[in-house]
């Protein structure tokens, strides 16, 4: 956490640093420092996906919801990062349907999990 946070300051003074010489540097060396951050923190997923598929065989839950909150949670991820990034840049507009989008590709690759809620409920209820 020691090295994302220092890398982080750095990328954010560099980028303010060359913000004022020429807008479109600062922008880069932001959005450079936000991919090395990002593939740094893919590391970490590894750890927690091996994680969670050692809970999901010691407990009952099927691995296809594994996948689909592995699915969702990194669609969040992406989402994010792109749209700090466009406001970033000062798109704001962008970084709205970047969140959109994510927002419905969460709930497009949820609907398996809502399926079977429904259908246990329906058999709980007759």
């Amino acid at each position: 956490m020691l090295v994302i946070g220092i890398m982080g300051i750095v990328v954010v003074l560099m980028a303010i640093q060359f913000k004022s010489i020429k807008p479109e540097y600062g922008i880069m060396i932001s959005v450079v420092g936000c991919t090395f951050i990002f593939l740094y923190s893919l590391v970490r997923v590894k750890e927690i996906v091996e994680m969670v598929e050692r809970l999901a065989g010691i407990t009952s839950v099927s691995r296809e919801y594994i996948k689909i909150i592995l699915k969702i949670t990194g669609v969040t991820f992406i989402s994010e990062i792109a749209s700090d990034i466009a406001k970033d840049c000062g798109y704001q507009a962008v970084a709205n349907q970047v969140q959109i989008f994510g927002k419905l590709s969460v709930l497009v690759i949820s609907f398996p999990v809502f399926t079977e809620l429904i259908s246990s409920i329906g058999k709980l209820l007759s």
